[in-house]
């Protein structure tokens, strides 16, 4: 009964959140700016976010579910483990109201509301550390005006059940949000790693010794914050990801050649792993925690020890074959390089291309010693027969509506995690217009089959691409033995290039003689930058130039037909000829 009342309401149930009372009045006019607002890629996806005045939001978005037995389990609590006779007695009278809760993924809901906050709010920022050639610094604060989140939860689980049909709306909201963590509390834990992390730390493992620096212990320092309440701390810890794997490499005297070789293997959806050892590793994961155990245990920066820790490590077999988390967990192989890119939801199609290409692409293995990736070879075309939508896209100096529109984003985002990687880059081309989201001219478009990305693995063992995404996020990680590569980028400056142009079109259902902007012109312009990569000990392996040229983006007005001129008598053209 409690699912046939309720639990069917949350199916295509459609919730619209407005970013004021004004743009709630008319629904069609705020759906349509949306969508304009999405074809314009020219913005960056912070503009894009700060001029929204909707967000939607459905079952699916959110991974909205109704459970029904714990509600069940909570009515027939009342008497018994609730509230006792008086409960009872007085359901017996008058009824005891339970209200039914939705439920939602944290994530998901917490993205939904940093969307808000970044348009109609001031997103909290709290004071920090980062972690910069071994050294750290408090990087500073400020309060925020946010969406409460258990208030916009609540209106959420009221409008997912309300009664008012397929489609529920209500006014974003927003608040004081003060600070969690104070510069005195960033501060604290500032001086506890540069204390904790001066004299780097020695890792021991048989008869080899690794030193490392203060420089390669803080570049593992990351931070979270804990507590609930008014009552919040900042937590430095170690990142076990980056740093197993280079804790194996600098332990690798054992070893003859490389400390190991890896290939992949993708059977059936699981990733495998073969290695080409003989030899035992170092357990790398147990070193780190115990290295973090020893410097931020005492979470107090006067009484960390100005000593070196020195950590033994302990030894385990190398398998020949494990799988892909077994490999990443021991160290064996780790996260080489990682970079996301962002979108705004709307066109629900761009979220689908952006998905689809993403998964074409997800696992795909680049081999050992000069093999090369390339995108159009692995995507195949993406048109209609593949499943891609129509969505925003670059045709002759205009965003339009195009299918596959956003795989270029998915191209960027690869590019960009195999330019941060250090490994060499052989075909890569620029929009033909300027797109802010992304690093300056490190964007990467792809057209079946004439314009490519294509890359190439130099380092001694196998290189796995993985691709994940959120509803507003897209990620390329490359997994594999990290070679350490050094990257830099000297950024030049921007040249003027041609001048934009207007275009204009002619609406008849706009009113006579008014007219409005529907892609804001830009003139081109031409940049170029310079990657060094070195290799860990520092030598320049190669430099490499990306230029790039962009087009204006012409200028796109919209006019409705033109007002009809009128003679002294007051009547119009037309009348006038009419009556003659």
């Amino acid at each position: 009964m409690v699912s046939e009342a309720y639990a069917a309401q949350l199916e295509g149930k459609e919730v619209l959140i407005f970013a004021n009372e004004e743009a709630s009045r008319d629904v069609e006019a705020a759906l349509e700016k949306t969508q304009n607002n999405a074809l314009a890629e020219q913005q960056s996806v912070d503009e894009a976010k700060a001029n929204k005045v909707l967000w939607t939001a459905d079952v699916d978005s959110l991974s909205a579910v109704l459970d029904v037995d714990a509600l069940a389990d909570r009515a027939l609590a009342v008497g018994r483990d609730e509230g006792g006779l008086p409960a009872r007695v007085s359901a017996l009278l008058f009824g005891y109201d339970i209200e039914p809760q939705v439920g939602f993924d944290a994530a998901a809901l917490e993205s939904l509301a940093a969307e808000i906050d970044a348009a109609i709010g001031d997103p909290r920022v709290n004071f920090d550390i980062a972690v910069a050639d071994g050294v750290a610094q408090v990087t500073d604060g400020h309060d925020g005006d946010m969406v409460d989140r258990a208030w916009f939860e609540s209106k959420l689980n009221e409008a997912f059940l309300s009664n008012e049909g397929a489609r529920a709306i209500f006014v974003a909201e927003t608040e004081y949000a003060p600070i969690q963590i104070t510069r005195d509390e960033a501060q604290r834990v500032c001086d506890l790693v540069n204390g904790s992390i001066a004299s780097g730390a020695v890792f021991t493992f048989g008869d080899t010794t690794w030193n490392a620096s203060a420089t390669d212990i803080g570049n593992w320092v990351k931070t979270r914050i804990e507590g609930e309440g008014d009552s919040f701390e900042l937590v430095p810890f170690l990142d076990q990801d980056v740093a197993k794997g280079i804790l194996i490499n600098h332990l690798k005297a054992t070893f003859e050649g490389d400390a190991i070789k890896v290939t992949f293997e993708v059977s059936n959806g699981e990733r495998i792993v073969h290695t080409e050892t003989d030899e035992t590793i170092p357990v790398a994961g147990d070193a780190v925690k115990k290295l973090e155990s020893a410097l931020f245990a005492a979470q107090d920066s006067e009484s960390s020890d100005a000593t070196a820790p020195t950590i033994p490590v302990d030894s385990k077999r190398v398998p020949d074959t494990m799988t892909f988390d077994e490999a990443l967990e021991n160290g064996v192989i780790s996260s080489i390089a990682s970079f996301t890119t962002e979108y705004t939801v709307e066109p629900t199609s761009r979220q689908h291309n952006i998905h689809l290409g993403a998964d074409l692409l997800n696992n795909s293995i680049i081999e050992a010693g000069g093999g090369r990736w390339s995108f159009n070879d692995i995507s195949g075309d993406y048109n209609e027969e593949a499943g891609f939508q129509g969505a925003g896209a670059i045709l002759d100096g205009e965003f339009v509506d195009a299918i596959g529109g956003g795989i270029c984003q998915v191209a960027t985002t690869v590019f960009n995690a195999v330019y941060e990687s250090g490994f060499p880059v052989i075909t890569r081309h620029n929009h033909s217009l300027y797109i802010a989201s992304y690093p300056v001219g490190r964007d990467a478009a792809v057209a079946y089959p004439d314009l490519n990305l294509v890359w190439e693995n130099d380092s001694a063992s196998d290189v796995l691409l993985a691709m994940t995404y959120t509803d507003t996020t897209v990620t390329a990680t490359l997994y594999g033995v990290n070679p350490e590569y050094q990257v830099s980028t000297q950024v030049g400056e921007w040249q003027a290039g041609e001048k934009y142009k207007t275009k204009t079109t002619v609406d008849e259902n706009l009113a006579p003689g008014t007219s409005y902007v529907k892609t804001v012109g830009s003139d081109g312009r031409k940049i170029s930058i310079v990657r060094t990569v070195k290799d860990k000990n520092g030598t320049i392996l190669h430099e490499d130039l990306f230029s790039s040229t962009y087009d204006p983006l012409n200028e796109v007005k919209v006019e409705g037909p033109p007002a009809k001129e009128t003679d002294a008598s007051g009547q119009n053209e037309d009348d006038t000829q009419k009556s003659e």
